[in-house]
C-alpha cells in the first residue's frame, strides 16, 4: 500500500546527512592533508564551545548540502584501520544512530555491499524500514592514511549519486579523522525537507555557529544545517564510542556500545537528545536481534561476525 509522503517525515533526518563535499575527496598526499589539521582540532579542545578537538562544518549551495566533522579519535592509528576496514564493524556502529534500524554486509566477487534500514528514532522493523544499499571499498594504498567510502548511484526518494567518505590518518600517537557525504537531492526530498523544517525541526539547532554581527552574539546554525549537522555527529559519536570498546568481551560489547553512544549523544542535549535513555536502549535492543536475523539469512552469509 502506497504510504503518503507526509508519513515518512522521519526519514530526513538520516537522508539529508549528505551533500556535496566541503573539501575534495581525497588525492594525493591524503595523510599530511589530514595530519596538518592535527594541532587546530587540539586548539579547539580549549578554544571551541565543545571542549574537545572537533571540527563541525555545513554549507547549503542551491540544490546540495554539505556536511563534515573532523576530530582526534585517541587510538592508534593501525587499530583505528583495522577497524573501519571492516563491514562487520560498520554494522556494529551504524545501527547505534537512532534512525538506522539494522546494517547488513555482503561480500561479492567483485565488491562488498553494505545495507542500511532507515526508519522513525523510535524502534522500527527492518520490514517497516526503507533500505539503502551501498558499495563498500576501502582504500589503504598510502603508508598512514586509511579511505572507506559507501556508495550507490540511486537512493530512497529518488535522490542519486550517494557517498559517504570516512578518512584516517595517523598523527604523533592518535588519529585524525574526516567524515563526509554527499548525494543528489530530489523535488520529493526537497519538498519533504521544507515540511520537516517547518514543522518538527524547525526550533531545532547544529554544531557550527552563525556570525550575528553586530546584532548579537554568534548562534548555533538552525535549518538545513542544523538538521545535516545533528546526523553527521551521530554517526562520528557511534564509532568514536565503538572504537572505545574493542577491549570488551564480544559477548558484551554491543549492550556497553548502546550505554556509550546514547551518553555521548546526551553531551548535547540541546542538539541530539530525541529519546530517553529506556527507550532508546530497548530499541537498539530489538532492532540488533532483527539484524542479525536478517544478516543470518543472506545467502552464504554464515554467523555474523564481530571485529575483534
Amino acid at each position: 500500500m502506497h504510504r503518503p509522503p507526509r508519513l515518512r517525515l522521519w526519514i530526513l533526518p538520516l537522508l539529508l546527512l549528505a551533500g556535496a563535499p566541503l573539501a575534495a575527496w581525497g588525492g594525493a598526499g591524503n595523510a599530511p592533508r589530514l595530519q596538518n589539521q592535527y594541532q587546530a582540532l587540539r586548539e579547539l579542545a580549549h578554544r571551541g564551545p565543545f571542549g574537545v578537538p572537533l571540527s563541525v562544518r555545513s554549507a547549503v549551495r542551491g540544490d546540495q548540502v554539505s556536511a563534515e566533522v573532523s576530530g582526534i579519535i585517541e587510538h592508534p592509528f593501525e587499530a583505528v584501520k583495522a577497524s573501519l576496514s571492516s563491514p562487520a564493524f560498520w554494522c556494529d556502529f551504524a545501527p547505534l544512530h537512532p534512525n538506522v534500524k539494522g546494517c547488513t554486509f555482503q561480500r561479492q566477487v567483485r565488491e562488498t555491499l553494505l545495507t542500511f534500514y532507515i526508519g522513525r528514532r523510535a524502534y522500527q522493523s527492518p520490514e517497516d524500514a526503507s533500505p539503502q544499499g551501498y558499495s563498500f571499498a576501502v582504500d589503504t594504498g598510502e603508508p598512514g592514511y586509511l579511505s572507506v567510502t559507501l556508495s550507490a548511484p540511486r537512493g530512497i526518494f529518488g535522490t542519486t549519486d550517494h557517498r559517504f567518505l570516512l578518512e584516517a590518518a595517523g598523527a604523533e600517537s592518535w588519529t585524525v579523522v574526516t567524515l563526509r557525504s554527499s548525494y543528489v537531492s530530489s523535488v520529493t526530498t526537497r519538498a519533504l525537507t521544507a515540511v520537516y523544517l517547518a514543522t518538527a525541526g524547525r526550533n531545532k539547532v547544529g554544531f557550527s555557529r552563525e556570525d550575528r554581527g553586530a546584532d548579537g552574539p554568534p548562534q548555533y546554525v538552525k535549518g538545513l544545517r542544523g538538521l545535516i549537522e545533528r546526523n553527521a555527529m551521530r554517526y562520528y559519536l557511534a564509532f568514536e564510542a565503538f572504537l572505545d570498546l574493542q577491549s570488551v568481551p564480544v559477548s558484551q560489547r554491543f549492550e556497553a556500545g548502546t550505554i556509550a553512544v546514547y551518553d555521548s549523544m546526551e553531551r548535547y542535549p540541546t542538539q541530539l537528545h530525541e529519546l530517553e535513555r529506556a527507550e532508546y536502549l530497548e530499541a537498539k535492543r530489538r532492532e540488533r536481534e532483527n539484524q542479525l536475523r536478517l544478516q543470518q539469512d543472506l545467502p552464504a552469509a554464515g554467523p555474523y561476525p564481530t571485529v575483534r
